[in-house]
């Protein structure tokens, strides 16, 4: 087994995957009758992944469980709860605290892996799931960093694996729904994007690193750590305050861009944007801050003038004016007024402007009359995009996908190019007011070298803490 240290090694080569076998492509599975799944993440939103595929015994098996806080011990936390919950209504699933372990020692029972573990462990355990030729369902974001989104690309492609990212506003209408719309001609050029969350709902922004605790009984800090830099044990930032803190979140943007920015992405096929300019309270090398905004230049020939320009706020920071949407003062005591919602976007074309939520649910032209209107006339036009079979449920559009030996509609080759769209938003950050210029081609930014150490990921390791006898990774 590798040790952590020439695993480490191994993934900050830039341009390879130094673990990917030879092999890896000829093991790859053709599934047949049911896919035969294993878990990385059980407790959280990995039990969300669980019910969604149990509920489908006759497609999947559930071959293997793992996760690091599996004891009972380990209290609910911000609306989840911990693997103990899915271990109980599955008695007699094989579990694990090693990811390593349960790839290794269920092997050949194993089909395809559902990764669903802080953002940092995405990378390395969906590019070891690979290597291993199995196929791969990954929770957004896709990766902590632009450079580990595109490895996983590549290397899901050289292996042949069906793969998704865990993105259900993919699977609903919204986006479908205005793009139609825009084909119509009914809403026009697009001009601008406003787009805001409620997010963070956890600590974030101005966070000191918390003393050391003792790791509670059942809990493998090690394997949760995996390839961040060490800090001790903090029932402060385990289970669920992690997103706030850089070397294993991704602040809010990583929470809930890769649910808005998929409607405007996958609609008007936004692809990069040219310039980004972002804006935030103080933070530091520990935390993401507690509020931010970015706005972002996309050169698209659906735009205005070929240009549309996105704008992005989080800690419930709206903007102060939307055309075709009331002034929000005249409307503050109204509770159906839109400027309450804590997640919302509006899309503005010369002809009409649109309102959808964080899940591409809910969408209308607006103002609803407006809507009544269009609908009233006929003038609305009918499905001419294909469906998802799943709505909502993007496990098992991806499980349908592997059985019937056909990539899903949010692979990686999509997953990829839109989480380093996200990403760059929080690179933006540490430039506040700078306009940067971005060429996806060469992943550079050209007018701000420093920008560009932010692109890849720089694992580090305690020398201290991980002497040379200590063979973790």
């Amino acid at each position: 087994m590798l040790t952590r240290r020439e695993f480490i090694k191994g993934t900050t080569a830039a341009g390879a995957m130094m673990l990917l076998p030879s092999c890896a492509t000829s093991r790859v599975k053709k599934a047949n009758g049911k896919l035969n799944v294993a878990f990385v993440g059980v407790g959280g939103r990995g039990e969300s992944a669980v019910s969604a595929l149990a509920a489908h015994p006759d497609k999947v098996n559930m071959v293997g469980f793992c996760d690091v806080m599996p004891d009972t011990s380990v209290k609910p936390w911000g609306g989840y709860r911990p693997a103990s919950y899915v271990y109980k209504k599955f008695p007699n699933v094989p579990r694990y605290t090693d990811f390593r372990v349960m790839l290794d020692e269920l092997d050949k029972q194993i089909d395809a892996v559902v990764v669903a573990t802080p953002d940092h462990m995405h990378y390395p355990i969906s590019a070891w799931a690979i290597a291993m030729g199995k196929h791969v369902y990954c929770e957004k974001p896709l990766t902590r960093t632009v450079w580990e989104a595109r490895e996983l690309r590549r290397l899901a492609d050289e292996a042949g694996v069906v793969t998704q990212m865990g993105n259900q506003g993919h699977t609903n209408e919204g986006w479908r729904v205005i793009r139609e719309w825009y084909d119509a001609g009914i809403i026009g050029d697009i001009k601008e994007i406003y787009i805001w969350t409620n997010r963070p709902i956890w600590p974030q922004g101005g966070l000191k690193k918390p003393a050391g605790e003792k790791v509670p009984v059942g809990v493998d800090y090690k394997s949760w750590l995996g390839v961040a830099p060490y800090q001790p044990y903090s029932s402060k930032v385990l289970p669920f305050n992690w997103r706030g803190l850089r070397n294993y979140g991704t602040g809010a943007a990583g929470d809930m861009m890769c649910h808005f920015m998929d409607v405007p992405y996958s609609a008007f096929e936004l692809g990069c944007p040219e310039t980004i300019v972002g804006s935030s309270t103080p933070f530091d090398d520990y935390n993401w801050p507690a509020a931010s905004k970015t706005d972002m230049v996309f050169k698209n020939k659906r735009g205005l003038n070929g240009e549309i320009k996105l704008h992005w706020s989080d800690a419930n920071v709206r903007p102060t004016k939307i055309e075709r949407v009331d002034d929000p003062s005249i409307f503050k005591m109204n509770p159906k007024n839109t400027w309450l919602n804590g997640n919302c976007t509006f899309i503005v074309g010369t002809k009409q402007t649109i309102r959808t939520d964080e899940y591409g649910k809910n969408t209308i032209v607006y103002p609803p009359a407006k809507m009544r209107e269009l609908l009233k006339s006929g003038a609305l036009p009918k499905r001419t995009i294909e469906r998802s079979v799943t709505p909502g449920n993007p496990h098992m559009e991806w499980v349908l996908a592997c059985l019937e030996g056909k990539q899903s509609k949010a692979n990686f080759d999509y997953a990829a190019p839109f989480t380093e769209m996200c990403l760059l938003s929080m690179i933006s950050l540490s430039f506040p007011g700078q306009p940067l210029h971005y060429n996806q081609d060469k992943m550079e930014f050209t007018n701000c070298k420093e920008a560009n150490a932010h692109l890849r990921s720089l694992y580090a390791y305690n020398e201290e803490y991980l002497p040379s006898k200590i063979s973790w990774f």
